[in-house]
């Protein structure tokens, strides 16, 4: 009997880390999963912070924590002892120790010795996740505070690991990751729609509710002097922290504020939006009242810049965090549109820009030259990946949203993606340009899209319910495929083009639709089936797999709906499926990251699973000699795992 061992190692690949150049690949061998030897992709950025003496860029991603030469952009050293989601980053006052915060069992704080670039201690166990971190002035204590189990205050001894004290707040309603720590450690902030409350961790009580304008609160920063707290929307708004009144108002931003921050000494605030466009405030004060800040300029995405200066460069999608030097004559920006950029704040030019990083991986495939892959992401950038000649190209795409699903043409010539609205376009890939417009009639948002593998037709689904399926020639709508009552989460068509899989959340049936005999149908329901999260058919067409909620993976005969087999591997909901094109290996990723490789003959394991990204797998892709598993995820990495097939008594 044939038998597969699976041997996993990463291709090498990178792209060039500066915008005037590329550097060694050395850092794409660090800090690697087992069995694993490169990385495409540096991960999804999350936070970023320069330390004290202003050397050290340190960059908070799903993966871990990269940490840059702040003066050249080199990377100096990757701190992860496994994939970890790091949401928040704070260096100690000394520099010589880095606090990152995120999700993990084991512990959602760690405290890293910078010079050694090792894990010192790990706080926080079962307490859920951490949004923000603060190191007290002293360093002796930490500050923190996560919303995953409820709104929890912790303050920790740096030196014993111990808790010194706690604190929760009642809070039902949450804005995801908006929270402040006081530099005194004695308030923090939380946000929920557009109310902020300011809460007193001295005397464990909710000391204000403030409301702030009509919009969610998207960002909150206290001032270093714990005085003042600023919290963005589409205004921004300076309330006293003793009272809780409103002090100031800021209008000129076009699009929401979702990062704030302070320089050192409290004269400058830095704004971004998620328009691209970040400005600067002077902070001025008369006695005890806080005066009408002045606009001292602005770096200037896609709005119209500030009168007073010109536009300087462009950040083209929303920035997701900003932080100054200890001095505050720099400014670090980080944006969706995966680039950092380092600024001289008084002439507000860049000093430096760092790519490589990519948001949540939502699709891959590959060109008809069968070398070169292309992957999709949440950030509505395509990026074209050529392992052999470590050659890569950066196409960003026309489209002022968040990529909910994203699909490629059969020879990936053509994309489209799902996203807020109702129509649907259609992109090149070598030119990002706009082809076709498909004007749907979804109601709520489009978030599941394929193509037919002939590139006939294109499938959407909605948060409706609804399938609408297209051609792709002429633009015509062809039917309306209404057999679901809740959000479409799996689409996937058969071989020849002539069936259609659907499935949607909340649902355990799962629909096969004969696309010639429109409304013809077949639906596939086992005992004790949960929610599909993924479907894949097999090269010949004759077999449908399908990855469940529980971790069951079901087999179908395509033709009949006929359940085959049932086999289970890892526990965790499976949410991408693919078999590779000779049809010998079947490969299932979780929304824990793992994949594993399994035996379609016999529905067995292949090895052990592989185990290397940080959050949940969304795309999985065979080359087309079968011989490397491409996996994309939502940590913002691609890694490439080589199947190499032994047999015996051959």
């Amino acid at each position: 009997m044939k038998k597969l061992m699976l041997f996993c190692f990463v291709l090498s690949f990178i792209i060039g880390l500066l915008s005037n150049g590329s550097h060694a690949q050395d850092y794409t061998q660090w800090q690697l999963p087992e069995n694993a030897k490169m990385r495409l992709g540096k991960g999804k950025v999350n936070d970023v912070k320069f330390s004290r003496d202003g050397d050290l860029l340190a960059v908070g991603t799903h993966i871990g924590v990269w940490l840059y030469d702040a003066h050249t952009g080199a990377e100096m050293a990757l701190l992860n002892d496994k994939p970890k989601n790091v949401r928040t980053i704070a260096f100690s006052p000394d520099g010589k120790t880095l606090a990152t915060g995120g999700r993990s069992q084991e512990g959602a704080i760690q405290l890293w010795d910078i010079d050694t670039a090792t894990q010192v201690s790990t706080l926080g166990k079962d307490i859920g996740s951490v949004g923000v971190l603060a190191f007290s002035e002293d360093g002796k204590t930490l500050a923190s505070v996560g919303s995953s189990q409820g709104l929890r205050f912790y303050v920790w001894d740096v030196d014993t690991g111990l808790e010194v004290s706690y604190f929760k707040g009642q809070q039902n309603n949450f804005n995801f990751g908006v929270l402040a720590i006081a530099p005194n450690h004695r308030f923090f902030a939380s946000a929920g729609g557009n109310r902020v409350f300011l809460w007193d961790t001295e005397t464990q009580t909710l000391k204000h509710t403030i409301k702030g304008d009509n919009d969610p609160i998207e960002a909150l920063a206290f001032s270093p002097d714990s005085k003042t707290l600023v919290g963005g929307s589409t205004t921004i708004r300076f309330w006293d922290v003793e009272t809780g009144k409103q002090m100031s108002r800021l209008d000129g931003h076009t699009r929401k504020v979702n990062s704030l921050t302070f320089a050192s000494d409290g004269k400058t605030l830095a704004s971004g939006d998620a328009n691209g466009d970040i400005r600067l405030w002077n902070i001025g004060a008369g006695g005890d009242q806080l005066t009408l800040p002045r606009l001292l300029g602005g770096i200037t995405g896609k709005g119209k810049p500030p009168t007073d200066s010109p536009v300087l460069t462009e950040h083209k999608r929303s920035i997701e965090a900003l932080a100054f030097n200890a001095d505050g004559t720099n400014l670090v920006s980080a944006s969706r549109d995966t680039t950092i950029r380092l600024w001289d704040v008084d002439t507000r030019t860049p000093n430096l820009m760092i790519e490589g990083h990519t948001e949540a991986i939502k699709a891959l495939g590959f060109l008809k030259d069968g070398k070169t892959l292309a992957s999709g992401s949440s950030d509505c950038t395509l990026r074209l990946w050529n392992p052999e000649t470590q050659e890569s190209q950066l196409i960003p795409i026309k489209h002022r949203w968040t990529a909910l699903g994203f699909a490629f043409s059969q020879d990936s010539e053509t994309l489209t993606l799902g996203s807020p609205g109702s129509n649907l376009k259609l992109w090149h890939t070598e030119t990002g340009d706009v082809t076709a417009t498909f004007k749907t009639a979804h109601k709520g948002y489009i978030n599941a899209v394929t193509f037919s593998p002939d590139d006939q037709i294109l499938a959407s689904g909605s948060r409706g319910g609804t399938v609408e399926l297209w051609n792709v020639l002429n633009h015509q709508r062809i039917t309306t495929l209404r057999g679901h009552t809740d959000e479409i989460r799996v689409l996937a068509f058969s071989p020849d083009s002539k069936t259609l899989a659907t499935a949607a959340k909340g649902e355990t049936l799962m629909v096969l639709w004969d696309v010639i005999d429109i409304g013809r149908k077949t639906g596939l329901l086992a005992a004790q089936m949960t929610e599909t999260g993924a479907v894949a058919f097999s090269p010949d067409g004759k077999t449908l797999v399908s990855g469940h909620k529980d971790g069951a993976i079901y087999s179908w005969d395509a033709t009949t709906g006929v359940q085959l087999s049932t086999f289970t591997g890892n526990a965790d909901s499976v949410t991408a499926l693919a078999f590779s094109a000779d049809g010998r290996i079947i490969a299932s990723g979780s929304i824990d990251g793992f994949i594993q490789l399994w035996d379609p003959s016999t529905y067995t394991p292949i090895g052990g699973a592989c185990i290397g990204h940080a959050s949940r797998i969304n795309a999985l892709t065979f080359s087309p000699d079968s011989g490397t598993l491409f996996s994309g995820s939502f940590d913002g990495t691609i890694l490439v795992w080589e199947t190499l097939k032994k047999t015996n008594n051959r």
